[in-house]
């Protein structure tokens, strides 16, 4: 069995000092969430063996602060197209992953990441949001290249 984290960046401030989206910084409570996430994970005994990441600062520093907990964590990739981007392109950066991959990290944006969990998990999860510094986590059988509502289980989210 494979797992999916599909994790949320933590808070971010509103805006960065140029003003930009993308270089928003996390907050303290933010920095705080995302190793409060990563202790939780080193304590449950995940540790993942292969990071997607969207290349956004919040994102990053979300990831720095998981990775200092759950040290050492396999280099992060970093794609574009992670950047705030929809279920189409979430599902195609999964199914791409290698498939020795065992537990997979995929650190980015609403709405695109609760988009993803309701498209793998189903309606019972409906009306619920993925906060900040959030986790959904699945259980995946089959190949990551037949990523579906079928070969997924949502077995954590914050609303269950």
């Amino acid at each position: 069995m494979k797992r999916l984290l599909v994790v949320r960046h933590g808070a971010a401030q509103g805006k960065s000092p140029a003003g930009g989206d993308r270089d928003r910084a996390l907050t303290l409570e933010g920095r705080q969430a995302a190793a409060a996430l990563g202790r939780r994970l080193k304590s449950d005994g995940i540790h993942p063996d292969h990071v997607l990441c969207s290349p956004a600062r919040r994102a990053r520093e979300t990831l720095d602060r998981l990775a200092s907990a759950l040290d050492p964590l396999p280099p992060a990739k970093f794609h574009e197209a992670l950047y705030l981007a929809d279920t189409s392109t979430l599902q195609d950066h999964l199914r791409a992953v290698p498939a020795e991959t065992s537990c997979l990290l995929l650190i980015g944006h609403n709405p695109g990441l609760e988009e993803l969990i309701r498209a793998l998990a189903g309606p019972e999860i409906a009306g619920h949001g993925l906060p900040a510094a959030g986790i959904a986590i699945f259980e995946i059988s089959g190949a990551w290249s037949s990523l579906s509502a079928s070969t997924a289980r949502l077995v954590t989210f914050p609303a269950l």
